[in-house]
């Protein structure tokens, strides 16, 4: 009779989580910024980053080409595969160009993003709504997203940053470590 109690409640929790994960896939769309896997609180963790602009961290260069037949291939200063993107409106968000850089054995690990000034806010909104509060914030109470600075560091590996002052957002996948150089590098040189 003991057995039979728990495996009532190990089913209960299995259908919980399960709810979870495709209440977490059906709310998700195309258009979303900023895709996150919702875990149930307390059991599994910490939301994070799964994909950007529809384009999942480890997708292959092919399946970005696809889903954006009009952009270009490039390679980043240190010799990875990179597909830039210019002239996106995503969800009222417009972003001057987006890059995404691939590793040789992970696929796509690194997104960044420069986004017109009208859009600073938006940015920082959806970030804030599919991640939380930011792990560490340089602005003053009260800035506007376009004076604010956010980084936030997710448990799977994951790193977004958000510079408002230079209209720039990076994120490293979590198998995207060697990529983190890369991100500031082009934050510094490759701004609009």
């Amino acid at each position: 009779m003991r057995s039979r109690g728990l495996l009532t409640i190990v089913r209960e929790l299995m259908v919980v989580v399960a709810g979870a994960i495709a209440c977490a896939a059906c709310s998700s769309s195309s258009a979303a910024v900023v895709s996150v896997q919702k875990k149930v609180q307390g059991i599994l963790g910490q939301p994070n980053v799964t994909s950007f602009l529809d384009v999942r961290f480890g997708d292959s260069l092919y399946r970005v080409q696809n889903r954006f037949p009009n952009g270009s291939v490039e390679t980043a200063p240190y010799g990875a595969d990179t597909y830039r993107l210019n002239n996106i409106e995503v969800d009222g968000i417009r972003y001057a160009r987006v890059k995404y850089e691939f590793t040789s054995y992970s696929g796509m690990q690194l997104v960044m993003a420069w986004f017109t000034p009208d859009s600073s806010g938006k940015v920082l909104e959806k970030l804030v709504a599919a991640v939380g509060p930011p792990t560490e914030q340089n602005s003053a109470k009260g800035s506007s997203p376009t004076d604010t600075q956010a980084i936030w560091q997710l448990p799977h590996g994951e790193r977004v940053v958000y510079d408002g002052p230079k209209r720039f957002v990076a994120v490293v996948g979590p198998g995207g470590g060697p990529l983190k150089q890369d991100a500031v590098e082009n934050e510094a040189l490759d701004s609009p």
